[in-house]
């Protein structure tokens, strides 16, 4: 490809973004789209693989049905197993197609002391217990609703497998949980390009006189598919051969912009924080307006300077924080009890494209991986 190429594809609708879903997030980066990486930072348990599952493979699914865009998925789960990633999925879908979060539980059993189960991939598993200690059965009425979502979206999405874990229909997705290296991860998706394009080499001359070939660009068979590869999460890579934690994320950013560069693959990395966002100092100076920024990934400064968008995410309603207000909202009573139980914060902590840094405040639903616009009381 030549810059006259580019422009035309531009020109032909090809550099459209997939939507994102979150409709400020998604207006100020324009969507997902080609040759891009994104870091999705945040400390445990805030959210940051529902926030990418929601909001870079799901919804860019489904606009990919509507915009009739070719979208695949290479999905690295160092932390979490396909079954329960796909039941995870399928709890989304329930609230999505049917608008189901919670089932009434039938007469005399209680779940931490309510009438009501979430939906979760827990529940849809039989690993919810009441508060007795006992499973939580699926009623019918949820399991013929599941066996759809099973057929229409699961499979669709992650493909089928028979009892042996042997996949016999390929979906948008490649699942990937054996952990890899970055040499490894950066072999297969050469490989793999190179089955869905065409790679040109170019022979050159080292300092010592020796020759070397090298891939010098890369044309894809459909200009128009998006091949997004999602990393959850960069510190379980498997560490090169002599490297520590640091190097190891280095070189995997290495590599990944190279092919993000060469092959126009976009790349989801997600990453933890370290622990200075909750410095005492740092409480008091930022007051309601804390976040997570860049200075507060773990293990790599690289990462962060390599990607087109750092996202940070953060729960303002963590004790830790001791927060009444965030961003000039109050968030707990005087008496301190929480006002939006469901509260997460975004924030484009970096970006090559657009204005930053930029704050968005949400409704998590993690247990669905649903989330909605946030509205002030």
């Amino acid at each position: 490809m030549n810059f006259i190429d580019a422009f035309n594809e531009g020109q032909q609708g090809n550099n459209v973004g997939l939507n994102i879903g979150i409709e400020a997030l998604n207006k100020a980066v324009g969507g997902l789209q080609k040759k891009r990486k994104w870091a999705i930072a945040a400390g445990p348990k805030v959210g940051k693989s529902t926030l990418t599952d929601a909001a870079f493979v799901i919804e860019p699914y489904l606009d990919s049905i509507i915009k009739g865009i070719l979208f695949e998925v290479i999905y690295y789960s160092f932390e979490i197993d396909r079954i329960s990633k796909e039941f995870d999925f399928a709890a989304h879908f329930f609230e999505r197609d049917f608008g189901i979060f919670e089932v009434q539980l039938p007469t005399g059993i209680l779940y931490k002391q309510g009438l009501f189960v979430p939906i979760s991939g827990e529940y849809l598993m039989g690993q919810t217990k009441d508060d007795n200690g006992n499973p939580i059965k699926v009623p019918l009425d949820i399991f013929q609703k599941l066996q759809h979502i099973y057929t229409n979206r699961i499979i669709p999405l992650f493909g089928e497998y028979d009892a042996n874990g042997v996949k016999i229909k390929e979906g948008v997705m490649t699942f990937i949980e054996n952990k890899e290296n970055p040499t490894g991860i950066r072999n297969f998706l050469l490989a793999h390009a190179e089955k869905n394009g065409v790679f040109t080499w170019e022979t050159s001359v080292g300092s010592g006189g020796a020759t070397y070939s090298h891939r010098s660009s890369y044309k894809p068979n459909n200009t128009k598919k998006i091949t997004l590869v999602v990393m959850d999460h960069v510190r379980k890579l498997l560490w090169e051969r002599g490297f520590k934690m640091k190097e190891t994320i280095d070189k995997y950013s290495e590599y990944t912009t190279e092919i993000r560069n060469m092959c126009s693959y976009t790349f989801v990395d997600v990453i933890h924080l370290n622990r200075a966002i909750t410095d005492v100092k740092r409480l008091q100076y930022a007051d309601d307006r804390l976040y997570p920024m860049s200075d507060d990934i773990k293990d790599t400064g690289n990462l962060a300077e390599e990607c087109n968008y750092v996202i940070s995410m953060f729960n303002p309603n963590d004790d830790k924080y001791h927060l009444s207000k965030h961003f000039g909202t109050t968030i707990r009573t005087p008496q301190k009890a929480l006002i939006y139980p469901n509260l997460r914060t975004i924030h484009l902590i970096e970006s090559r494209h657009c204005e930053y840094p930029q704050h968005f405040a949400v409704n998590m639903r993690g247990a669905t991986k649903f989330f909605s616009k946030f509205e002030t009381k």
